[in-house]
């Protein structure tokens, strides 16, 4: 019994760490109307569930809302956030040093 609450907290540390946006992500604060921040959020949950292996497409999954597909203001937001956070991921992933995401080279 022991055991299986060991491995319970385990698989749910793991999930928490798993489910957390990357920390750079979370510092864009997009501006706008409210509907092209609804569709940033949705289109950068999508780009890193495109961009990211099975743990991202499950905690982030494809969002787009159809009730907005006549907003442009919303496709904008989706479009500029999927693109964004899509290719933050593929850079993040990317063999390098500190040096070439603008941090220096004090890392």
């Amino acid at each position: 019994m022991e055991r299986a609450v060991k491995r319970l907290l385990i698989a749910l540390s793991l999930l928490l760490l798993v489910g957390c946006r990357p920390f750079w992500i979370n510092t864009v604060d997009p501006s706008g109307p409210p509907e092209y921040k609804l569709g940033w959020e949705d289109g950068c949950d999508s780009g890193l569930s495109a961009e990211g292996g099975w743990d991202y497409k499950l905690m982030y999954g494809y969002k787009k809302r159809p009730e907005m597909a006549a907003n442009d203001q919303y496709k904008t937001g989706w479009n500029e956030g999927f693109t964004y956070c899509r290719y933050s991921l593929a850079s993040s992933k990317a063999p390098g040093n500190f040096g070439d995401i603008g941090l220096g080279d004090g890392f």
